[in-house]
């Protein structure tokens, strides 16, 4: 048995799918068949149901799941440590940022606390609202920087660190440049570029469907950046957090009627004796001066 078997055995678990688990592990189908079938002799046993397409774990499969999983997180830890000593660092830090969240205000933040802490090497993931509380219990994440919208999740710190409004963004020669606000039933009448990663979209399409409009979305993407480009290619425009703008060449109007306004944490699982950079990390947020990042920010804009 060897850590490729178990890793392979672990994405045809996930995938139940044998093409979909040798494109993930990068490696042929024929490649991956074979070493889960020798994974299967030495174990004496089954590990997973070949029915056609219906591809599942046996009774053996799923009570061996965890415990593979147990010895890959294992593997992952001496690779970091390995990494981590041939690179002269002592310590990892796994942080997980939501996409909408522009990375002017935090990379001074993390800079700051990275120069505080030479030998932490900080990793930084970017990862969907709904997936948060999950990489967090499960260790995978040690904090994470988010907007949140909705109750707090049980087993999870969250502490506040900025407010940060919402706005319209367009191309520069859009009608909106005229005006110093903008309503939000004006903004329902555009052509619309739908941010799907956006905590307030579901808050938006249910004003938009109550003022009994047809909304014309143009274009629907989790990508941040697309959007971003497509506004400034005159596509339509978007409703986003003041400080995801990070193209110049945007232009963005506060909204008004109703104003939006969210608030960004850093969220991170309660533990008795949490790792102490994640301790360190929380402290240095909890007091570091995020009003003057914020007004800065407003000042380079």
């Amino acid at each position: 048995m060897d850590f490729n078997q178990i890793k392979f055995f672990l994405a045809l678990a996930e995938t139940l799918n044998f093409t979909r688990a040798a494109e993930q592990c990068n490696v042929s189908q024929p490649g991956l068949t074979n070493a889960i079938k020798k994974l299967e002799d030495e174990l004496g046993g089954a590990l997973v149901y070949r029915d056609g397409k219906n591809t599942r774990l046996t009774e053996l499969g799923r009570t061996l799941r965890s415990q593979f999983e147990n010895i890959d997180n294992l593997r992952r830890q001496i690779r970091s440590a390995s990494r981590l000593f041939k690179s002269g660092k002592t310590e990892e830090l796994n942080i997980g940022l939501m996409c909408t969240i522009g990375p002017a205000i935090l990379s001074r933040f993390l800079d700051t606390f990275q120069e505080e802490h030479p030998r932490l090497v900080i990793y930084l993931h970017d990862v969907p609202p709904a997936s948060i509380p999950n990489l967090l219990r499960s260790g995978a994440l040690d904090v994470a920087f988010c907007g949140r919208n909705g109750p707090q999740q049980p087993s999870l710190e969250y502490q506040p660190l900025f407010d940060e409004d919402m706005i319209v963004a367009f191309s520069d020669d859009h009608p909106f440049r005229e005006r110093n606000v903008v309503p939000m039933i004006d903004i329902a009448h555009e052509r619309y570029l739908d941010r799907l990663r956006c905590e307030f979209r579901d808050f938006f399409l249910e004003f938009v469907e109550q003022q009994q409009i047809e909304l014309d979305v143009a274009f629907a993407s989790e990508r941040e950046d697309w959007i971003l480009d497509m506004v400034e290619a005159g596509v339509g425009v978007s409703v986003i957090p003041r400080f995801s703008v990070v193209n110049r060449r945007l232009t963005a109007r506060p909204i008004v009627e109703p104003e939006l306004t969210r608030s960004v944490e850093i969220v991170f699982a309660r533990r008795r004796d949490p790792a102490p950079a994640v301790t360190a990390l929380v402290q240095k947020a909890e007091s570091y001066d995020w009003a003057a990042d914020l007004s800065a920010e407003i000042l380079r804009r």
